[in-house]
C-alpha cells in the first residue's frame, strides 16, 4: 500500500532539515548531498504551489459547472412539467421526456404505525 503524501508537514520539516544541513554542508546521505536535497525541496515546493493554483482554478470551474447544471436541471423540470400539462401525466410523450407515467407508478404501501402488543393490561384497582 502506498504512503499518503503529507505535503505541508513534510515541506515544513524539510525547511528545518535544510537549515541544519546548511550548518554542516559536507554531510551526505549516501549519494545525496545538500545541493540535491535543496533541488528536490525546491521542486516539491514549486509543485505544491502549482497544485494550489490549479486547485483554485478547478474550484472556480466546479462552481461554474454546478451553477450551469442547476440551471439545466431547472429547464429539464420545467420542460417535463410543460409536456405533462399538454399531453397528460399518463402519456407516452411525458414518459419519453423522462417522466414516470401515472399508470406505471407503484401505489403506496400502508406502513405499520404501531406494533401490536402481545401482553395483557393489568390494573391495580
Amino acid at each position: 500500500m502506498a504512503k499518503v503524501a503529507r505535503v505541508k508537514p513534510t515541506l515544513a520539516d524539510a525547511v528545518d532539515v535544510k537549515a541544519v544541513w546548511e550548518m554542516v554542508p559536507n554531510f551526505t546521505m549516501g549519494d545525496v548531498s545538500l545541493n540535491e536535497f535543496t533541488a528536490i525541496h525546491d521542486a516539491a515546493d514549486g509543485l505544491d504551489k502549482e497544485y494550489a493554483k490549479k486547485d483554485v482554478e478547478l474550484t472556480n470551474a466546479r462552481v461554474n459547472r454546478d451553477e450551469k447544471i442547476r440551471q439545466l436541471a431547472d429547464l429539464v423540470t420545467r420542460f417535463r412539467s410543460g409536456i405533462r400539462s399538454i399531453y397528460g401525466p399518463d402519456s407516452a410523450m411525458y414518459e419519453k421526456a423522462g417522466g414516470t407515467r401515472s399508470s406505471l407508478r407503484k401505489s403506496p404501501r400502508p406502513s405499520d404505525a404501531a406494533p401490536a402488543t402481545t401482553g395483557t393490561a393489568t390494573s391495580n384497582a
